[in-house]
Order: C-alpha cells, then structure tokens, then sequence
C-alpha cells in the first residue's frame, strides 16, 4: 500500500490527467455542435428570457432540466459558443474520476482506487461524453458520489451524527440525480437492492435512522420532478416506449440479442454511433477490456458485499441498454455502467501487480535464493513495466480521441459540423443583407417554432444576426433586400436548390456541405 503522501501525489496527478483529457483543445474538439445539445442552449435561452426554469423540458423527446439550468449560468457568464454547452458535462467527467477513486478506496483499496480513477481519467468512453454536451455526463458524478456518502454512513458504526450527516448528503445528490439523464432511474433499485439487507441484520438497527434520513433526503430534492411527472405521465415514459424491446415482434429475441450486444460492448464491438465512439470498437481499450474480465473473474472467485454490489451496479446500469432495440450497443444509454467497469478493470491490474511483487518478495524470503540484488531490480522494472503501461493506455486514448477520431469527416458529420460553419458565415454578413434559413416542412417545430434539426443555427446566430427561418415550401415569402439575399437549407435537397435557382436566376451556390447548401442571391 503506497503512503500516504505518495497517494496523495498520485490522486492530484490522476485528476490533473482527468482535466487535461477534458479540457485540451476545448473551444475546438469536438468540431461542431450536434442539434440535441443545441437544442439544450436554445431551452436555455428561453429559460433566461422569460424567467421561467423547469424541472423537465418536453423538447426534443424530453429533458430532465439540470442541463439546461447549467447551460442558462454557462450561457449568462460566457456566451453563446459549442464549448459553452460542454462546460458543465466537462467539470461532471473531473468530478467523476475524483468521486470514483473515494468510492473504490471505499469499497476496496487505495491501490484499486487508484488505478479505477486513473482508467476513467484516460478512458475514450469516459473522455467523450465528457466533452460534449449531453445531460448523462452529468449523471455520472451525481450517482458515483451519493452511493459513496451511502456508503460512507454505513461505515460510520459508532458515530451517529456523522453517519447521519453522510445519510443526508448522499439523500440529497440521489435526489438531484432524477434531473440528470432518464437512466438514473435504474439508481433506486440498486440501492434498494444493494443496502436494503442490511437493514434487516441486528447489527445494522443503528442504521435505520439514517437510512430514514436519507430516503427523506432524496424525496424532498426529487419531488418537484415528480410531482412534474405526476401531472405529465406521457413525459415519464417518452420515447423509451418506442424503443423498448416490448414493443418488438418477438420480444425474447430481442432481449437476448439486446443483452449479448450489450455484455458484449466492452471487449468485442462497441457503439457504431460516431458521436458516441469510434464506431465500432470496444468501448474499452483491449488490454483494459482483458483487465476488466479477469477483474471480473476474481470478483466472482470472491464474491463477498462489495463484489456484489458492483455486479449489480454492472447488470442494473446495462438494462437501460438491454432493455431497448434501437441502435445497440449504445454507449450513452449504458454510461451508467461505465464507472465499475473501470473499477473492474483496476482488480485485474492490481491483481497482476500484487502476484508479481509476491512472487519476487517470495524469492527474497527464501533463504536459499542468491543474488537478492539482481531481484530486487527486477521488482523495481516490474513497477517501471507497470508505470509503461499506463502511460501506453493514455497515449494511445489521447492518440484515438483527439487524433483519429475528433476530425474523422464522419465525426464532422455527426456533429453537424457544416451547419456551425453556415452559422458562422451568415454571423460574418452584414446586417443589411437579409439571411434566411429553410427547414424541412415535415419536421416538428419545438417551443421556439423551430424545429431540433435548425437549433444548431438558431443557437449560433440568434444573439449575433436577424435570420428568418422558414419551411422549404414557403418560397413565396423570401424578400431580397437592397444587399441581396443569403438562403440556407438546414437540410441538402437537389430539387430544392433547383428550385431556388429557377426562382431566383442570378443566385450561385456560396459553399456546399454534405448535408446543406448556401446560396447567395444578388
């Protein structure tokens, strides 16, 4: 077991390591600003406008409200910007890793703990969905530290007023985490599952008290969302009917193949979703993802609370994922399972670890061993060999993330990279030249009266420049002004840009993208 002031040391690097992976190149990776998170600053804008901040946003299949509260303060101090929408998520990714080592330390060993955090801070899963600006980034945290105050009240046996103030303050972050992200509502039946046994036990009577406290807690914090719900039943269930394997033909099928695709994410194929992965690849780097399954192996070998606990956490957090049909695996859907991979992945290591440092400390008890000198330099390269590797698992997720994958052109376009760069041209024009843009007369207009694909522009330009938006059938209403006139489709239709053309004969085509077209007309 390291010292303390070498642990000290190693937490502070592990978290600089975690702010560095999330922070590096911010303003500009990943390029562009996908509709969903612009469609959180656009609810933000709205929020900030009228005064008015809800606890759930029926929006683009409906929002828990913490990300758009966060995106309102990101929005009120920094402007509107892509990286401002990403500044939160950003902070919850730092907050994860440093909450995930005092929950491992907790449940395990420092040594375990160190290196669970050290993989979150370096992970390709845990990186991405830090760094954009989706409302599960924010749930990670919020779950990693109220089951770690949970657990920390339980470990308080003869302290009662300390255990009851760690009861409260878990109560409360278990509370908020029902206005993160939709999975959090898996969170109840692993804590239920978890810790309710205990409360059956002699030995744990002192306990009930807290656990009381705690299940206030998190009431008091969670009921203006779900007294929302109450009111809003349709906005409880939301999409996740739609996607649920009971909606399917044959739904044990689909649950089986739902759940192999899922359990099978870590080590063989991965998200094929560019925003969420490098498509297709495991969600764990492979040496991590073989650390993850010996991990596993020990932990059933032992199989004592703390095993158990994190097993359950796995299987919990996966059914968000098990339990649709829609785009598995999902990495976004199972972020909730990403923690105590890590953690998994961190017993494996420290397994190896620990073998090979016994088996050296056995030679050198031996009475019969020589050359104790050439042994115990041999210890020392074993902690060196370790040392390599980790630096080998940074390097190469850095080297994935920010090389290969941040400006893969398929990257680009899952990021709606093109309809940032026709936002930042029509910021460029000057005011007397009238702008419009032209969304698809199918799609469904949101609150603003516009719908999720045009929030990109309408986020990046609404405080910058006066653009008229209409449908691509309302033609009829563009008016050239004395500059002439700038249209852009939200969308790339061939026959729609015949048909400004025809409309108007001295257009050109400014720039074209993969998805969209400028046309000036002068």
């Amino acid at each position: 077991m390291p010292s303390k002031k070498y642990t000290i040391i190693a937490v502070i690097l592990i978290v600089v390591l975690a702010i560095f992976f999330r922070f590096w190149q911010f303003s500009s990776i990943p390029a562009g600003l996908y509709q969903d998170e612009a469609m959180n600053g656009s609810d933000a804008l709205t929020s900030l406008k009228t005064g008015e901040f809800q606890t759930f946003y029926p929006n683009n299949n409906g929002r828990e409200g913490m990300i758009i509260w966060l995106d309102a303060l990101a929005i009120k101090l920094f402007g509107t910007m892509p990286w401002v929408l990403r500044l939160f998520p950003a902070i919850a990714g730092v907050l994860a890793v440093l909450g995930l080592y005092f929950l491992t330390k907790e449940l395990f060993s420092v040594e375990i703990a160190l290196a669970s955090g050290f993989f979150m801070a370096t992970s390709f899963w845990a990186v991405n969905f830090s760094r954009m600006g989706f409302r599960a980034g924010l749930m990670v945290p919020i779950l990693i530290w109220s089951f770690y105050f949970l657990l920390r009240g339980f470990n308080q046996k003869y302290r009662f007023r300390k255990s009851i103030f760690f009861f409260i303050l878990g109560g409360i972050l278990f509370g908020l985490g029902f206005y993160t992200y939709i999975s959090f509502r898996f969170a109840p039946v692993l804590a239920l599952l978890a810790f309710g046994p205990f409360l059956f036990r002699k030995n744990y009577k002192q306990f009930r008290i807290g656990v009381l406290a705690f299940v206030a807690a998190a009431f008091l914090a969670a009921l203006p969302i779900g007294l929302y719900f109450l009111h809003n039943p349709t906005d409880f269930v939301g999409r996740s009917s739609e996607v649920s394997i009971f909606s399917q033909s044959s739904p044990v099928k689909a649950l089986i193949v739902s759940a192999t695709k899922a359990f099978g994410m870590f080590n063989a194929a991965g998200d094929f979703n560019w925003r969420h992965n490098y498509a297709g690849s495991p969600e764990l780097f492979w040496p991590v993802g073989i650390l993850f399954i010996l991990g596993i192996g020990l932990s059933i070998k032992r199989f004592a609370f703390e095993e158990k606990f994190i097993f359950l956490w796995l299987i919990i957090f996966l059914l968000p994922n098990i339990l649709t049909s829609e785009g598995n695996p999902h990495a976004l859907r199972a972020i909730g399972a990403m923690p105590v991979a890590m953690i998994f992945s961190g017993i494996g290591l420290v397994w190896l670890y620990r073998k090979a440092q016994k088996y050296f400390d056995d030679k050198i008890k031996n009475p019969v061993t020589q050359n104790i000198e050439r042994i115990l330099r041999l210890k020392k390269e074993v902690f060196l060999l370790m040392t390599a590797f980790l630096l080998f698992i940074a390097a190469y997720n850095f080297s994935e993330y920010f090389n290969m994958w941040s400006f893969n052109p398929n990257t680009l376009s899952a990021f709606s990279h093109d309809q940032v760069e026709i936002s930042q041209y029509l910021n460029s024009l000057p005011p007397q030249t009238e702008k419009y843009v032209l969304w698809h007369p199918d799609d469904r207009p949101t609150d603003n009266g516009l719908p999720v694909s045009a929030q990109t522009i309408y986020f990046l330009t609404v405080e910058k420049t006066k653009i008229t938006y209409l449908k691509s059938n309302e033609l009829d209403k563009i008016v050239l002004g004395q500059s002439g006139a700038v249209i852009a489709p939200n969308y790339f239709n061939l026959d729609l840009l015949h048909s400004l053309n025809k409309r108007f004969p001295n257009s050109y085509i400014k720039f074209i993208y993969q998805n969209t077209a400028v046309l000036v007309i002068q």
